[in-house]
């Protein structure tokens, strides 16, 4: 091969050539997996056949570059094709090596590989340059291709089975990487190396794969198994070696918590007496890698011996009750988040998912066949030959052994290998102490809050609160505070750091409805190595607590066992005093920090294995360390010496306050927490809020607030389990210098420099001196962060203030006041320019470019046009009035701008007027979301995150949720809103992709936008945005607006938008994917000078949203959440909304002063328009009036001013792929249907896995159709007819998002099966799914469509024939559906709707449930069905949620009605079952309802009772009163005729 290659070019796991900002090890990516396996152990040419045909099938699932042939890689793994090599099984072992291409960097790679192996008797037989061709590369992927050859090695006599050969290559292949390391030779990996695996992959696609690699076109190349995977990575700068499988795995997914557990492999590493990199790489491999080594490791190196339990140690599942998980989880912490991963190391091939089950994995079974993939219909089957189909459930598996093709579904801990050992975690319950030792009383309260620097309105806003109500307070209007370190205030050092969140890679966990995947325990006490036998029996004795949250009656247990051994265990426990003298200064400081660490590690060394780091001996000349620097000290230390397994870290400390703090202690290894001065606090402090309640309860309230607030910031980054979290390190700091990041928090980002121990001490010191002034010594300081002091002065500075709302009132109000006329304007901007820097943009200023005269004003584009440029935020209804948002929506149309719906769904003056947003949001809880909704969209956003709150889902209060917003949101008035933190169609890259897909399939025309906040990772998530087929790319600053949000999330979470723009900028110009997206970007704009700021670092487009609020009125009150708002514009309340004096005209006036002002600020800088400088920060130059200010606190702004990047969107993308064949057929033959209002058409076809977001483009077409009705009629209000409809037949595999957006005038069978997201969004229509007339199997006990069906529906019907995934019918609103078995979460946050389920449920089942109804066949014990069904479902239902109701005959009746049609529609042999059975089977049928309507049944029930008895004494009454009125009648004739004979004879 002639090409050559430069050496930087290449990028190889150990190298760190590639880095951005966040570093390499952020690199992940999501993928299509699959395998399949001879059950007879057969090797064939067919079975590498119908491999390659599933890769490409799923090829939509991969990513490419901009050049669209370089993929992020593709790869299968095989048996090693011995008959193609000329070799036997069992004479020799094939290694796969990527080296350098130019012939002395490879000389030594062999050399090196040679010499390394002969060291350990393996002898190489011979090199083998594999077979490639070139030509079907890209150009990226030519670019980096490295050199590719086959090792063989040769079998040592000494090494009789496979298994040592394969331990006897691993230590030679590490150490072998590691001289490579030495000698400065980082491009060197093993592709694989076995004696049994062989790997192919390459840059390529799918459907190249094999044109690239020769051998696998070679009939000779026979295999009994193959795993297949197509990856996406979220940087497309990958590299050869990061394509999959790797040697033992094939990941889709993410690895979350992949910092942690690289840095306990670390800690195991020097345990064992490592060089650093022996056991995993340090750097320059992706969380996958690191995910294949460790498993590489312990199947190699430990006593573990099967690779299936090897995944199930490291993946568990979610249940608790196991000892064996219980045991592994002393010596190996879960490696949580999203994953599916496969696996073999040629004697099994396997698959297992996580505990989430936030991955498709799809199986079916014939005689001969295993079958396993990312989506049904992958591989070419024929359906007479298929005995079973099925999903894996989260925390589940399957492994076929290839010897005996045996397939086992069985968990680890259950088989023949563990079922009789006993599994003896050693854990004990923690105890208490029945003396409160260690709480402060009342009087000295306030004397400690003033040393650990609490302020009034931390108590006020945060601690009382979590006292009185047990959870974390909420606030509204984002956060306007200056960040610690512009500060002039004192501030915690927890206030430098901002927590990670997940956003499009992987999804963050919903904690409130599925808590039952969570678990927060966490063992105290000595971690065991795992790669130590001798270690693991017996495992050293620790305390299993139920959360790292330690009361003070546990802390005074630990604390009366200090320097003592506990009972005959090996716990031991030592305190160390974390304190330095205040007239010591830095000196004094650095010595405690020197002593803390010295300490540590002796007492490790001395068989300490619970270590307590205490602060409680802090006085004003005793100074606290902060307790983050004394833990990370102490860790370090640790970590360094090799002994950090040896114990566990408990912090005792006052200065932890909030869930902020516990999570950032807990996050950087923290095993356990005792907040004492909060927990004292909640115990003894005198408050109006807080009487009527005993010491225990306010303790235990504001300990439960800690542990949920602790399981939100998890939850947000996609992290389970508290275990996992520890040591994690998922944070950014902004305002932090290099030495103290380095030595402390090595790997974090600290994007613009910052203090350092120097000025840490110092502000320690000084702000401890203050509070001994005078005005301090009874009352608390006021710092005013979360809202200024009114009158100004002191206090924290804030960007929005009420002083400068008032001005801005002005200039939208005051009549004859035209934008050209700037003394008020000035006056706004001097009162921003008072209280600058707020925000870092504040810290630069513009400068003409050299040479660059400034122009005139006329000179610049015009203001039209810069007004073009602007948009609104996405604000609902709900979180402002409808006429609020009405406002904002014709403003921004008079302008030009856009404007934004917000997650709320239609505005009511849709109906009313016409008026709507011309950016529909879709967000996680798909509000409103129809086909019609979208339609009538320019844009639509895909909201993954947002400012207040990001890694959460919106939230809107039962207070704000009146009748209106019900209707508008399809739920019931008066509860609350709280939106999925996931996306449940979007768990990875690929899943945005479809998603993208599917919008473009039902709105042709529009434009998509996907809506990040700035984060961490944020450039390598954007690129791959953009190479999901985003047209625009929304970042969004951490400063957040209108919605609701817990203070801590609003404080704590994202990062300022300047930093993740011009990251984002940046990344997709060095990606050649810039000019392919519009970047667009907000937070806290106010002034025109701010959008060129906006504009310079990359943006083209701006979104306003407070400014916006404040121009029609807001006065920054800040109590948006209550419904109060003084102003009317965030509430509900008639009688607030009565306050509303806004109107369009003043947003637009507002807006054409911003327009106007960036004018002003072009013309000086000599730019024409905002294009022209777009990505030019060298018009950029820090303000001088700031280097004091700047030298004072150590800021290193180059990351913004080093290089420009002057590009900006100018072709649209390459990722689009249009509207689908089978779509765009559908279309063709429905149009005239569809505009004539026929009923008469029907449309045959045959589809396949790769037709996604079918009859997608017909809904958009109706719903179109429709809307062009309501603007002719001008009749918004009413639903307009549509009486055409058409009928389709379907048969085969139906890609993702089969039926999405279905609307009315649309019936649809499928003979076959589907993939995820079925009739997501659905508004009308019915859709009818079941297996093909020649399956064999049991419609009831197949699974025929995957996860997620019923997103969002709002209306229509579906029968499922067959069993559906996970999370069926989850925010369900309004659509029915019959279903013959559902997996996890099934009808999780149902708002309406109405599911009826045939067969087995799983776990979670009506989690969240606030509307709707779900009935489910529950058969008795003694049902003698031949169809085995579980008899009791109320296990797996969520009982918090929703209650099962006595079902009246009009229940039944309907019910039998709806399956008549189902089996008419389907064909169902167990509903005909059921119905011919109907006398019997309908008493198992068991009716589920929210507990609130549950409630109100049993309550009118009661009632009804109670009127019967009545009903029945009154009946009984008029009973006596008539038999007694007829006793009289009879008396009285008696009487008469009595009379009657008296007169006769006295007569006579």
């Amino acid at each position: 091969m002639d090409f050559e290659m430069k050496k930087e070019e290449m990028v190889f796991e150990g190298s760190q050539n590639f880095a951005n900002l966040l570093g390499v090890q952020e690199e992940r990516s999501a993928c299509g997996v699959g395998f399949m396996v001879n059950l007879r152990n057969e090797a064939t040419y067919s079975n590498l056949q119908n491999t390659l045909r599933a890769l490409s099938c799923e090829e939509h699932r991969g990513g490419c570059s901009y050049d669209k042939v370089s993929s992020d890689g593709a790869g299968i793994m095989t048996d090693i094709p011995f008959e193609l090599f000329g070799y036997s099984k069992g004479e020799v072992a094939v290694a796969t090596l990527l080296i350098p291409l130019d012939a002395e960097n490879q000389r030594i790679a062999l050399s090196i590989l040679n010499e390394t192996f002969k060291f350990f008797d393996l002898r190489i037989e011979k090199f083998r340059d594999v077979p490639i061709d070139t030509s079907v590369l890209g150009y990226d992927a030519l670019r980096t291709m490295p050199s590719i050859k086959q090792v063989f090695i040769r079998r040592p006599s000494h090494c009789r089975t496979d298994s040592a050969f394969n331990r006897q290559l691993y230590i030679a292949k590490q150490y072998t990487r590691l001289k490579a390391s030495e000698k400065g030779l980082n491009e060197f990996y093993f592709a694989s190396l076995s004696t049994n695996t062989i790997v192919y992959k390459a840059l390529t696609r799918g459907n190249m794969l094999d044109k690239f690699y020769l051998d696998l076109q070679n009939p000779k190349f026979k295999t009994r198994f193959t795993i297949f995977h197509r990856r996406f990575s979220t940087n497309t700068q990958t590299s050869w070696d990061k394509a999959q499988p790797f040697r033992v795995i094939a990941h889709n997914g993410e690895i979350n918590t992949i910092s942690g557990n690289r840095s306990w492999g670390y800690s195991r590493e020097k345990s064992l007496g490592l060089k650093d990199g022996e056991l995993i790489s340090h750097s320059g491999i992706s969380d996958t890698g690191t995910l294949n080594e460790m498993a590489e490791a312990l199947l190699f190196r430990s006593s573990i011996p099967h690779l299936e339990e090897i995944l199930a140690i490291m993946m568990p599942p979610a249940s608790r009750d196991k000892n064996y998980y219980k045991f592994w989880s002393r010596a190996m912490e879960a490696w949580d988040g999203p994953a599916f991963i496969a696996y073999s190391n040629g004697h099994v091939v396997g698959a297992r998912l996580d505990r989430n089950g936030f991955r498709p994995c799809r199986w079916a079974i014939t005689d001969s066949n295993f079958y396993l993939s990312s989506e049904a219909g992958s591989f070419e089957i024929s359906e007479n030959d298929i005995r079973a189909k099925g999903t894996l459930h989260a925390g589940t598996g399957v492994f076929v052994a290839l010897q005996d093709g045996e397939i086992s579904f069985q968990d680890p801990s259950e088989s023949r290998y563990n079922v009789a050992v006993e599994y003896d975690p050693h854990l004990l319950d923690m105890e208490r102490s029945d003396t409160v030792l260690t709480e402060i009383p009342e009087k000295e309260l306030v004397q400690k809050a003033q040393l650990f620097g609490c302020t009034k309105e931390e108590v006020e806003k945060i601690l009382i609160p979590m006292c009185a109500k047990g959870k974390e307070p909420i606030g509204s209007m984002g956060d306007t505070a200056r960040p610690a370190v512009f500060s002039s205030e004192p501030r915690s050092l927890f206030d430098f750091f901002y927590q990670n969140f997940a956003q499009v890679t992987n999804p963050p966990v919903d904690y409130l409805r599925e808590e039952i995947v969570t678990d927060l325990s966490v063992n105290l006490g000595r971690k065991a190595n795992i790669f130590y036998p001798k270690e693991l029996i017996p495992m050293p004795t620790a305390f299993n607590l139920n959360s790292p949250v330690l009361s003070l009656a546990e802390m005074n247990f630990l604390l009366e066992l200090d320097g003592k051994r506990y009972k005959n265990t090996d716990i031991k426990v030592k305190v160390l005093h974390t304190v330095f003298k205040r007239n010591e200064g830095e000196v004094g400081f650095n010595a405690t920090i020197r002593q803390i660490e010295e300490d540590a590690v002796q007492a490790a060394k001395d068989g300490i294995s619970i270590l307590v780091l205490s602060d409680t001996s802090a006085t004003l000349d005793v100074l606290p360390v902060p307790s983050l620097l004394s833990l990370r000290a102490a860790a370090v230390a640790l970590s360094d010496a090799g002994l950090r397994l040896k114990t566990s870290l408990v912090v005792y400390s006052a200065d932890i306050r909030s869930t902020h703090h516990l999570a950032t202690i807990v996050g950087f290894g923290a095993t356990a927490v005792c907040p004492y001065f909060a927990l004292s606090f909640a115990r003894n402090f005198p408050d109006k809020e807080l009487e009527g309640l005993d010491k225990d309860k306010k303790e235990k309230n504001l300990i439960s607030a800690f542990e949920q607030g602790l399981l939100k910031i998890m939850s947000k980054m996609g992290i389970s389990v508290a275990r996992s979290y520890e040591d994690a390190r998922l944070f950014s700091v902004i305002g932090l210098g290099p030495k103290l990041m380095k030595k402390y928090f090595n790997g974090i980002q600290s994007p613009v420099g910052g203090l350092e121990l120097t000025e840490l001490v110092s502000k320690i010191i000084s702000n401890a001196e203050r509070t001994t002034q005078p005005q301090f010594r009874e009352s608390l300081i006021n710092t005013y962060q979360y809202k200024e002091l009114p009158r100004g002065g002191e206090g924290e500075k804030h960007s929005m203030t009420t002083a400068r709302a008032k001005v801005i009132h002005k200039l939208a109000r005051e009549t004859g006041l035209d934008v050209t006329q700037v003394e008020l304007y000035d006056e706004y901007l001097k009162l921003g320019e008072e209280a600058s820097p707020v925000n870092l943009r504040h810290l630069f200023t513009l400068r003409a470019a050299d040479g660059i005269p400034s122009i005139p004003l006329e000179d610049v584009q015009p203001q039209s046009e810069i007004l073009q440029t602007f948009g609104s935020g996405g604000m609902s209804f709900g979180a402002i009035s409808a006429e609020s948002q009405r406002d904002i929506f014709l403003a921004m149309k008079e302008i030009g701008g856009r404007s934004n719906s917000g997650e709320g769904g239609e505005n009511p003056y849709y109906f009313k007027d016409g008026i709507h947003a011309t950016s529909k949001q879709v967000a996680s809880g798909r509000f409103g979301v129809t086909a019609e909704y979208l339609s009538g969209a320019d844009e639509i956003q895909i909201k993954v995150a947002q400012g207040a709150k990001p890694g959460e889902g919106g939230q809107l209060m039962s207070v704000k949720v009146d009748e209106h917003i019900a209707k508008a949101r399809h739920a019931k008035a008066g509860i609350d809103l709280i939106s999925p933190p996931p996306l449940h169609d979007i768990y990875s890259i690929e899943d945005l992709k479809q998603l993208i897909y599917e919008l473009k399939q039902v709105n042709t025309s529009a434009k998509v936008c996907v809506k990040l906040v700035s984060g961490v990772n944020i450039g390598t998530i954007a690129v791959g945005v953009a190479k999901a087929g985003a047209d625009v790319i929304h970042i969004s600053g951490f400063d957040g607006g209108t919605g609701a949000a817990s203070l801590s999330s609003m404080k704590h979470a994202g990062l300022p938008w300047e930093i993740g723009l011009w990251e984002v900028h940046r990344e997709l110009a060095k990606n050649k994917l810039r000019r392919f997206v519009t970047l667009r970007t907000d937070g806290g704009f106010a002034s025109g000078k701010d959008v060129v700021m906006a504009a310079l670092l990359g943006a083209e487009e701006y979104d306003f949203g407070k400014l916006l609020l404040v121009a029609e009125g807001c006065i920054m009150a800040r109590i948006c959440e209550l419904n109060t708002c003084p102003t009317g514009i965030a509430t509900q309340d008639p009688k607030f909304k009565a306050k509303y004096k806004g109107n369009k005209d003043h947003v637009v006036k507002i807006l054409k002063y911003i327009a106007e002002d960036a004018r002003r600020h072009l013309a000086k800088l000599g730019a024409t328009s905002l294009k022209h400088i777009i990505g030019r920060t060298d018009y950029l130059e820090v303000n001088t009036e700031f280097n004091e200010f700047i030298t004072k606190r150590n800021l290193d702004l180059g990351f913004f001013i080093k290089e420009s990047y002057p590009e900006c969107h100018d072709k649209s993308t390459p990722f689009d792929d249009g509207v689908g064949s089978l779509n765009k057929r559908i279309l063709q033959e429905a149009h005239s249907a569809i505009l004539d209002e026929r009923n008469d058409l029907f449309i045959n076809s045959e589809i396949f896995v790769y037709d996604r977001g079918v009859m997608a483009t017909l809904s958009g077409e109706i719903a179109k159709r429709i809307q062009d009705k309501r603007y002719a009629s001008g009749d918004f209000e009413n639903e307009p007819e549509f009486n055409g409809h058409v009928t389709l037949n379907f048969k085969g595999s139906a890609g993702q998002g089969f039926g999405v957006f279905t609307t009315k005038g649309i019936t649809a069978y499928l003979k076959g099966e589907a993939n995820d997201s079925v009739c997501k969004s659905m508004s009308g229509g019915k859709v009818v799914i079941v297996p093909p007339d020649q399956a064999k199997y049991e419609s009831h006990k197949n699974v025929i469509i995957g996860n997620c069906a019923l997103y969002g529906a709002t209306g229509g019907t579906v029968y499922i024939s067959g069993i559906a995934g996970d999370r069926f019918a989850v925010r369900n609103s309004g659509a029915t559906a019959v279903v013959e078995g559902v997996g996890l979460h099934a009808c999780e946050y149902m708002t309406d709707g109405f599911v009826v389920i045939l067969g087995n449920v799983w776990h979670n089942l009506g989690a969240g449930m606030t509307g709707g109804r779900v009935m489910i066949y529950s058969p008795k014990n003694e049902n003698n069905s031949p169809n085995k069904v579980i008899a009791d479902v109320t296990s797996f239902v969520n009982q918090e949620y929703i209650k099962s109701i006595t079902m009246t005959e009009n229940d039944l009746s309907e019910l039998k009605e709806l399956l008549e049609d189902y089996i008419m529609e389907t064909r169902s042999k167990w509903a005909k079952f059921l119905l011919e059975n109907w006398k019997k089977e309908k008493k198992h049928f068991k009716l589920f309802v929210p507990i609130k309507e549950a409630q109100l049944a049993y309550y009118l029930g009661a009632k009804f009772t109670e009127i019967d008895v009545l009903v029945g004494r009154v009946n009984n009454i008029q009973s006596d009163i008539k038999e007694t009125k007829k006793d009289l009648n009879d008396f009285k004739e008696e009487m008469q005729k009595k009379q009657i004979c008296t007169k006769i004879k006295l007569m006579r």
